[in-house]
């Protein structure tokens, strides 16, 4: 891609070379006519773009088999020494010592329970009576006249108004065949009751009981009991600790001194031929397995760059010049007017990138 864009930067530098002095650069040229020189034709071009071919390069990535060295730990066998301590056993004559049993003398203390008489004081419950003189109480009735205002529910006539009860066919017989005049079929029945009063019926007035509460004072009789003392003279029993002094048997705890053989054990010398064991150095080779740090080559694949030319097809621009038809003659002033200026005033136009001079 940076080949391709400095080439078509290249053709450009060559295309605005060849214009020649008839190039500006959005620069203002001067005008070179003198005195007795006319201005020459303003000359302007066209810009058209042509295929062309040119080679550009590309980056390409290639796979290549490259041999390198790496570290690899490697399992290897190894021989070592080490030493060991083995046993040995020998027969020896040494000294042991061995328990033995043996009678031994010996004096201890027990204690023995002595009975022996003793004189103490004991402490014995005896029943004392004595004459005690008491005060008693007698409860002396006593009734008096109280009033109490007492509850009672009674019976008060009140006269009530009730409605007129409506006319009732029964004539007020009843029996066991009372109901049958009730029936349709039969005929001594036949004749309806009588007809009930006009409306609206006269009131009817009754008096009935009604209980009402009540509360009244009443007397009653209210007993009271006056407390009169009376002292008496009665026998009472106590029980007084007396202390008497009795011989009794008494046991005692008496430590005594008695003597006695027991058998102890005791460390004897013996001689015996034992087996006796020593430890001896012995050296021996092993074989043990041992991690190493070995450099390996190996063959590894590797991308490389490299840069592939190729042909492309790309636009480039060709200016063709166009000749304007020549003005009259005029004399130029300094500096030349038109027909180089279109401005109407008599500085020079400004150039720009493909426009050549307006006056040689």
């Amino acid at each position: 891609m940076k080949r391709r864009l400095l080439g078509t930067a290249l053709l450009g530098a060559a295309v605005w070379f060849t214009a020649g002095d008839a190039v500006g650069f959005g620069g203002r040229k001067k005008s070179d006519c003198g005195s007795s020189v006319a201005c020459a034709p303003c000359t302007s071009y066209s810009v058209s773009y042509v295929d062309k071919k040119v080679t550009a390069y590309k980056t390409e990535w290639e796979t290549k088999d490259v041999k390198v060295t790496v570290n690899e730990w490697v399992t290897s066998k190894e021989d070592y020494k080490y030493w060991v301590n083995e046993p040995e056993t020998k027969k020896q004559k040494v000294k042991v010592k061995e328990l033995a049993t043996k009678d031994e003398p010996y004096k201890y203390w027990v204690n023995e329970w002595v009975t022996t008489k003793e004189k103490i004081k004991v402490a014995e419950c005896k029943a004392v009576t004595k004459d005690v003189e008491v005060t008693t109480y007698d409860l002396k009735p006593t009734v008096t006249k109280q009033k109490r205002t007492v509850c009672e529910w009674v019976c008060v006539p009140v006269t009530v108004t009730c409605a007129a009860p409506a006319p009732s066919c029964d004539s007020g017989r009843g029996g066991l065949f009372s109901r049958l005049c009730k029936k349709k079929k039969h005929d001594d029945c036949a004749a309806p009751c009588a007809t009930p009063c006009d409306a609206p019926c006269a009131p009817v007035t009754k008096t009935v009981l009604q209980r009402q509460l009540v509360s009244k004072e009443v007397e009653v009789d209210v007993t009271t009991y006056e407390k009169i003392p009376k002292k008496s003279t009665q026998k009472v029993t106590t029980y007084e600790t007396v202390w008497v002094e009795k011989e009794v048997d008494v046991k005692k705890c008496t430590p005594v001194e008695k003597a006695g053989t027991r058998k102890v054990c005791v460390w004897v010398d013996v001689e015996k031929e034992v087996d006796v064991t020593t430890w001896k150095k012995v050296e021996k080779t092993g074989t043990r397995d041992v991690r190493k740090c070995v450099a390996v080559e190996k063959t590894v694949k590797q991308q490389f760059p490299k840069q592939v030319a190729y042909e492309t097809t790309v636009k480039v621009p060709v200016y063709t010049p166009v000749v304007a038809p020549a003005p009259a003659p005029a004399p130029c002033e300094t500096p030349c007017a038109s027909p180089c200026t279109t401005t109407g005033h008599s500085k020079p136009a400004r150039g720009g990138l493909f426009r050549g001079h307006c006056c040689k």
